[in-house]
Order: C-alpha cells, then sequence, then structure tokens
C-alpha cells in the first residue's frame, strides 16, 4: 500500500513538472512574438512601439541586424553607428542639457519628408494617429564635417497631455518664458563627426504669410548668409525677442536655429517658434549672467496682430532684411 502511494506521488509531481514546462514554453514564444517588430525590409527589430522622435532611450533600445553590413562614413564617431545602421538619414544629435530634449536628427533632399515620417521611416498613421515625424535638418544645410553659418532644425511640437505621444520640440515652448532659458541655456549639437556647444541669444516668433506681416517674411531659416548679410538679420531678431538674454551675437558668429509650429496670434495665424543660439566662443564658459536678462514687452509683432488689438505698428516702417550669401 505504501509503494502504491509513492508511485502516485511521483506521477503527480512529473504531471505537474510537465504542464508548467510547457506552459513557460508557451509564454516565452508569445513574448518573444511581442517583443520583436521588423520593418517590411527586415532591417531593425526594436522592443514596443515607438511612436515618438528617436530620442535616446529609444535608440539604445534598437539592435540593428545590418551593422557588421553597413557602410559607414569614414571618421563617424563610434556612438552613432547603430543608429546610422537603422537610418543612414541620421547627420547628428540634438540635446538641450536639463531638459527632454535628447534626439536623433535626420535629413532629406527636401522640407517635407520628415514631417509625416519618423525615424524609423514609418509614416504618420501607421502606428498612431499622434505620430508626427521626426526633427530634421534644412536640407540646405551642410551636414558633413563642416557645419553651416545657420544651422536650421525644423520639427512638430506635441505631447505632455494625456493620451498625446511626445515630439522633441515641445521643450522649445518652455523657452517662452526667460526662467527657462536661464536654468538651460545651452544647446549641444554633434555632426557624426563632432560636438558643437551653442549657447542660445535669442527666443522669438515669426509668422511664414507676408499677408500677416504688411508683404514681409523674416527669412531666418536662410542657412549661409554672409557677415555682411548677418547685420540685418541681427537686428531683426533684436526687434523680436521676447526677453533680453543678454548673449551677445556678433556677425562673424554661426548659429544653430530650432523652429516649430505655435499659435500665439491664432489658429489662423502660421506662426513659428524660433530659438537661437550661437557657437561657444573660444575660452568662454556655459555660464550666463542672469542680472541681464530681462522681458521685451514690446518685442515686434505682426501687423495682423497689431490691427486685432487696435494698436499702432512701431516696425511698420523699418527697413525689411532679406537673406544673401554675398
Amino acid at each position: 500500500m505504501k509503494q502504491k502511494k509513492l508511485w502516485i506521488a511521483l506521477l503527480c509531481v512529473f504531471t505537474v513538472g510537465a504542464i508548467a514546462f510547457i506552459g513557460l514554453s508557451i509564454l516565452n514564444v508569445t513574448t518573444s512574438g511581442q517583443a520583436e517588430e521588423t520593418t517590411s525590409a527586415g532591417e531593425y527589430y526594436i522592443e514596443g512601439e515607438v511612436t515618438y522622435d528617436a530620442a535616446g532611450e529609444e535608440i539604445a533600445d534598437v539592435v540593428s541586424n545590418n551593422v557588421k553590413g553597413t557602410t559607414f562614413p569614414d571618421g563617424i564617431k563610434e556612438e552613432f553607428k547603430n543608429a546610422y545602421a537603422i537610418n543612414n538619414k541620421l547627420v547628428g544629435w540634438l540635446t538641450i542639457p536639463g531638459t527632454e530634449m535628447d534626439t536623433a536628427v535626420v535629413q532629406w533632399n527636401d522640407n517635407s519628408h520628415y514631417l509625416t515620417k519618423d525615424f524609423y521611416e514609418r509614416t504618420t498613421g501607421e502606428t498612431s494617429s499622434t505620430n508626427y515625424g521626426n526633427i530634421y535638418l534644412d536640407y540646405r544645410c551642410d551636414s558633413g564635417e563642416t557645419i553651416s553659418k545657420n544651422m536650421v532644425i525644423h520639427g512638430h511640437t506635441t505631447g505632455r497631455s494625456t493620451g498625446i505621444y511626445k515630439q522633441a520640440f515641445r521643450s522649445l515652448y518652455d523657452y517662452k518664458k526667460k526662467e527657462a532659458f536661464m536654468e538651460n541655456p545651452i544647446i549641444k549639437y554633434s555632426t557624426l563627426y563632432e560636438e558643437y556647444t551653442y549657447k542660445i541669444c535669442a527666443v522669438f516668433l515669426s509668422t511664414t504669410e507676408p499677408s500677416s506681416d504688411n508683404g514681409y517674411f523674416l527669412n531666418y531659416i536662410y542657412p549661409d548668409m554672409s557677415e555682411s548679410n548677418m547685420v540685418g538679420y541681427i537686428e531683426q531678431v533684436k526687434q523680436r525677442m521676447l526677453y533680453e538674454t543678454g548673449v551677445s551675437l556678433e556677425p562673424t558668429d554661426k548659429i544653430i536655429t530650432l523652429s516649430t509650429c505655435t499659435y500665439d496670434y491664432g489658429k489662423s495665424v502660421d506662426t513659428r517658434l524660433v530659438v537661437v543660439a550661437r557657437l561657444l566662443h573660444d575660452g568662454e564658459d556655459e555660464s550666463i549672467d542672469t542680472s541681464l536678462v530681462k522681458d521685451n514687452p514690446d518685442y515686434r509683432r505682426p501687423q495682423i496682430w497689431y490691427n486685432s488689438n487696435g494698436k499702432t505698428n512701431p516696425y511698420k516702417d523699418t527697413e525689411k532684411w532679406y537673406p544673401s550669401a554675398d
């Protein structure tokens, strides 16, 4: 009788173990199927679903299948090879220390492709109705071993609201207030070959339609203005600054321009929030003199704003500036 009970006990243990083994096997197969997602070209695997700009933590989670088979540009920094193997339109990396900004920068042969394509070349709507492309370098800017006089980076702004996926340029909205600038005045931009440090010198608003401002549009996205031509550009920027930063801007400086949509003048007025920074000077540190930071209550607005508020435009007859490489 005792021997029979022992055999029954052993049989129960074996049965439970077999069931557990089968269950774990099924779970592993299912989990593996969910964790690995591949593009139609089968070029990469990612964990989960990426529905916003390719931020640093996202790239770090991506394991490319074709790193070994990718031909890299001579001199590319080692830390960019994995991302470049995923998308060879990668031209750099943008970071604003102290903010959420930490993301890949891509470039196409026009300024429309990455308005709707994310870093993984998925079109808006393929994975989420709130996928608004990836930030990108203006197609006219130099993305090689040298940089343009004006490195212009475009991108959408959404995020922080419940149910809305994040976009990299959401951090720029904070710079409408001088406190954000005082806390985080530095922008770092790396090409595939070298890192550059910029100090923010101006934040302003600009409309994109000449009809909004007496037939004039400030072409702040021109990449290669000459030093003599930049004198007029600096004057236009000073008129529009939301606040004084105390950071100098000279015609000899190289700058970076971050541009995103905003609706300060209403939904019907196509407007951009623009953050401009200039390269750190030789021997200059990254600090700023906060005592020089002051509000600019009379900054230049478009004519449509003055009309709607019953005010006189003090800038109406000021000299217009147009970009030139000469």
